[in-house]
């Protein structure tokens, strides 16, 4: 979420846009002072850490999010949120406002994942069912609000418009960007050695277990590594686990790192063994460093690695099947070589920061170009161009989710 509200604003201010940035959480855009008047950073902590603070559809709060639209006035307004829409009444308040509304959706959902144990009205009626109409019907409304809602995979889009019955008229999709190094990153280890590497969060959901498993159930003769870059709650679980797995001298924990280009240059093979995800970063850094991925068949990941055109796809949860598949490329360097090659090509061709760039700013414009029509139509008399008007203006607002 972070990378792609920096992207955004970085975008826009690039593109000639004014931004007004309605922040929530942490403020992670530093100093926008030298970008002169054409950023602003508002803290209006419509979200709070509990996510709940917005989701409210309470007619003060949608009150206080018309005036401040009327009040930034600007072309678009730009959710950046994840799931089950966190910003509902902020929603409602631009709508109200007038103001062209665009929504992003960049994970799964996961209504079933959050459901309630037990029955209703004395065990006659399932809490399932109630839970789920009820998270459904309070979602739906902000997506029949919106203008255009973004996903960033075509799975994540047909999962909402399945299972939520977003309109389909209103979706499109927006692939994730990526920085393409100037080079492929080095090979791995020079001594022989061939090192898995996982650069992300150390939780639950990403199954870091299924990974070591896998590597402590490998046959093959050379010496393999594992290189976990990252940090979260399951840090000492997993560290535990691999003692108990007899492999702990062959797994190195390098803790978090704001440079994952290095992790990569020692890296051979990058896996990823989540059971739930939309599309992953690590796993196009990976791919944009001329590695060989290996992901789980689940959510946006088979379609971001071209369904095995640029990557290999194992069930989730199987580490036997995981362990195969490690073998096989642990065991074979010119496959593995290859499949770098093709999913570096790819990440330029597909996830390039220039490509995604003007996907986002044709979208916005479109967009913000439906109230300069509203406001053609009701004053009947032609506006200026947006182009005339320094562009356009957004609000973005960011969930910390």
């Amino acid at each position: 979420m972070e990378k792609l509200c920096l992207f955004l604003v970085d975008t826009l201010l690039s593109a000639d846009w004014r931004v007004t940035i309605a922040l929530s959480g942490e403020d992670i855009y530093g100093d926008l002072a030298t970008l002169g008047r054409r950023a602003a950073v508002e803290r209006v902590d419509w979200v709070d850490r509990t996510l709940r603070g917005d989701r409210r559809y309470r007619l003060p709060a949608i009150l206080d999010r018309r005036r401040w639209f009327r009040r930034a006035g600007p072309d678009v307004a730009l959710f950046v949120q994840s799931s089950n829409t966190p910003f509902r009444a902020s929603i409602v308040g631009a709508r109200l406002a007038g103001v062209p509304i665009v929504t992003t959706h960049r994970t799964m959902p996961w209504v079933r994942d959050f459901v309630p144990p037990g029955r209703h009205f004395f065990g006659l009626i399932p809490g399932l069912g109630l839970h789920n109409r009820r998270l459904i019907i309070k979602t739906r409304l902000t997506a029949g609000l919106a203008d255009c809602i973004v996903y960033n995979s075509e799975q994540v889009r047909h999962c909402y418009e399945r299972e939520y019955g977003y309109p389909s008229g209103k979706g499109c999709v927006v692939v994730n960007a990526v920085d393409i190094p100037a080079k492929e990153a080095n090979s791995g280890n020079p001594r022989g050695e061939v090192t898995i590497g996982y650069v992300g969060r150390l939780a639950e959901e990403k199954r870091i277990d299924v990974l070591l498993r896998a590597v402590a159930s490998l046959r093959s003769q050379r010496k393999v590594r594992l290189l976990v870059c990252g940090a979260g709650p399951e840090e000492t679980s997993l560290a535990s686990l691999a003692g108990k797995l007899g492999i702990s001298d062959r797994v190195e924990w390098c803790g978090t790192t704001d440079d994952v280009w290095s992790v990569y240059d020692r890296t051979d093979i990058v896996a990823l063994c989540s059971r739930r995800e939309s599309s992953s970063n690590m796993v196009l850094e990976a791919m944009a460093a001329g590695k060989a991925v290996v992901v789980t068949d689940v959510g946006g990941l088979p379609e971001l690695i071209g369904r095995g055109g640029w990557g290999v796809c194992v069930p989730p949860g199987d580490a036997s099947a995981l362990a195969a598949v490690l073998d096989r490329l642990v065991g074979n360097d010119d496959e593995r070589t290859a499949i770098g090659v093709r999913a570096r090509q790819a990440a330029r061709e597909r996830h390039d920061p220039s490509v995604v760039t003007q996907s986002w700013l044709g979208l916005l414009a479109d967009v913000a170009g439906r109230r300069a029509g509203r406001e053609m139509m009701n004053s009947k008399r032609l506006p200026a161009r947006l182009s005339d008007r320094g562009m356009g203006h957004p609000a973005v607002t960011e969930s910390p989710a």
